[in-house]
């Protein structure tokens, strides 16, 4: 009997001792799934994290240490320090990941019409070169410095430079007159002018009366000020677009956001729910909190967008800068012709102002020069179809700023994706959340927003987004406002009444005034004006409202324009006869007159 007993009790020490043993093994591994998770995720080291759920004191976002005092879990004060860390990148990396496609929308195709209009600028001042060149026999020593420093004002514009156009237009055309009045106006064999002399006639240039390229300076000013504002315009209202994203992006966190991330994020894995989902609604509440100034600009975004559109509207039509490029040649052209025609009526004028004409002693012998060919080149989609596609999926972005915050919620690493759920980490434990979802508005956060204080102090990086888009949004407002418009009427009625125009060559009178109100019948030589220009070269459409846009033929070297006949490539090129015929009569006639006098 004293046997039996004694192996008894070896058997109950035994397993007692065996199942403290296993007990003490259980506790000491209830937390090493948190520890992989913690170094699994790179958030620290593994040392960091407790073998076993402890108390700690410290413990300050997932449960208040000091006044939990029988709470235990799976984290300390260290660890969660690191959560709050590491929370804020997890924020960053979603909320880049919900703007990246309307920022990579905007940004490119900033550098795309930048390029496209940089394109049209460089073509047209190709079609110029050529123009000087083969048909005014203007010699490459003399325009490359007018023509080469006009159009890279037309380039730093589009840049977004500080360019006065008028005052570039003025001084082209003051550049070029001594080299009109040389070649054109004098016999071209006769030695070049002295550089004095050159001076005296580019700076009495606009004193003539009659003026010597009538007022051709003022509408080709007041054509390219328009295109090229609008376009202008547009390139900023693009890179206000990305500045507001970027802006988003880079959102600063307040702590009360930090801390309330951090429960819907990690919290949970205090308590051993590594692999659990936080409630939707939670998220929401949370999101909403931290996103509440971000949903201040929605209102001012959605007026930014329509602005845009009606900046891009106006682009394909009356401020085309495709038409007005495409147009430029011709109406430099037509300017110079003017001064053809007219220069015994101006001769005189420029003698007073200069005295007769001071010539080199010696002719400088001219160089070789390549010949100058068309500019030839391909795009294959049309820049008013382009624009067309980008504004519709601008447009989408409408209420982009309004429902960040419950986009954010659809993201995997913040949500279920679903407010069905019911076995989700509500902030506290595995249970269906409960408490009310608060409206986005920030006056709404501010008053009762459950699950953090949301402040209503100002946030100054979002309020100085807001006030630029508010300033570009009038800015673009004004320019195409009915006030605005009406100052415009004639770019989109450029025809003038029959009595307005003079019919033939010559200043028709009185109407050398550079007041911009009436059309000269000169040109080339059929009573053209800037709208039969456009005419011409869009090969007889004459909507200036249309979409007209370049196709270059590589083979052929024409511009194609949608649904219409191919034209030449420099405009004039189709009258280059008739230009050829005019100068020739006019220097005869000019130079008989001259001698005469």
């Amino acid at each position: 009997m004293q046997r039996y007993s004694l192996l008894w009790g070896v058997l109950v020490t035994f397993l007692v001792g065996q199942n403290s043993a296993n007990s003490w093994t259980s506790n000491h591994n209830e937390c090493s799934n948190v520890q992989h998770h913690y170094v699994q995720l790179d958030i620290g080291h593994g040392s960091l994290t407790p073998a076993k759920k402890i108390h700690d004191a410290s413990m300050d976002v997932c449960y208040n240490g000091a006044q939990a005092k029988n709470k235990t879990s799976c984290c300390n004060r260290q660890m969660e320090k690191k959560y709050l860390q590491v929370v804020q990148k997890d924020f960053y990396d979603v909320i880049k990941m919900k703007s990246a496609y309307l920022k990579n929308l905007i940004s490119s195709n900033a550098s795309f019409y930048q390029e496209k209009f940089l394109q049209l600028i460089k073509l047209a001042e190709a079609s110029t070169d050529f123009l000087f060149s083969n048909i005014y026999k203007i010699p490459l020593k003399d325009r490359h410095g007018p023509i080469g420093d006009f159009f890279m004002d037309l380039q730093a514009y589009i840049k977004r430079r500080p360019v006065n156009i008028q005052d570039s237009v003025q001084r082209f055309f003051d550049a070029i007159f001594p080299l009109v009045f040389h070649s054109n106006l004098n016999d071209p064999n006769l030695k070049d002018y002295t550089d004095e002399y050159k001076e005296c006639l580019s700076q009495a240039r606009q004193a003539i009366y009659p003026a010597p390229f009538k007022n051709f300076p003022s509408k080709i000013s007041h054509h390219l000020s328009k295109a090229l504002s609008t376009a202008h315009k547009f390139m900023e209202a693009l890179n206000l677009g990305v500045e507001a994203v970027n802006t988003t992006e880079h959102l600063l966190l307040d702590t009360q956001c930090t801390r309330a991330l951090t429960r819907v994020k990690y919290c949970s894995h205090c308590d051993g729910y590594i692999a659990a989902r936080p409630c939707h609604n939670f998220c929401l509440n949370v999101m909403r909190g931290c996103l509440a100034y971000v949903a201040e600009l929605d209102e001012q975004w959605n007026k930014f967008i329509d602005s845009t559109e009606k900046l891009a509207t106006n682009m394909r039509g009356t401020h085309n800068l495709t038409q007005v490029m495409l147009s430029l040649d011709g109406n430099i052209s037509d300017a110079i012709m003017h001064a053809m025609q007219n220069g015994p009526r101006f001769y005189s004028k420029v003698i007073a102002k200069c005295n007769h004409p001071q010539f080199l002693k010696s002719k400088k012998p001219g160089q070789p020069e390549p010949p100058v060919k068309p500019t030839t080149g391909r795009w294959q989609v049309p820049l008013h179809v382009h624009l067309q596609s980008f504004m519709q999926q601008f447009l989408a972005s409408k209420g982009f700023y309004k429902s960040l915050a419950d986009s954010m919620c659809q993201h995997d690493m913040f949500s279920t994706g679903t407010s069905s759920r019911r076995k989700c980490w509500n902030g506290e434990e595995m249970k269906p959340y409960t408490k009310l979802v608060v409206a986005g508005e920030l006056a709404s956060q501010v008053k009762s927003n459950p699950e953090m204080r949301v402040s209503p102090g100002k946030n100054t990086a979002l309020i100085m987004l807001k006030d630029k888009l508010a300033h570009v949004t009038k800015s673009i407002d004004h320019k195409f406002s009915t006030t605005g418009m009406q100052s415009d009427t004639w770019v989109v009625h450029i025809h003038p009444s029959p009595g307005d125009v003079d019919q033939g060559s010559g200043d028709g009178g009185q109407g050398d005034d550079e007041d911009g109100n009436d059309i000269d019948g000169s040109g080339s030589g059929n009573g053209g004006n800037f709208q039969d220009d456009l005419h011409r070269y869009n090969g007889g459409k004459k909507d200036n409202n249309d979409n007209t846009d370049i196709f270059i033929d590589e083979q052929s070297n024409v511009v194609v324009t949608p649904n219409q006949p191919a034209v030449p490539i420099v405009q004039n090129a189709a009258a280059s006869s008739t230009v050829s015929f005019v100068f020739v009569v006019t220097t005869i006639l000019s130079s008989a007159l001259w001698v005469n006098g």
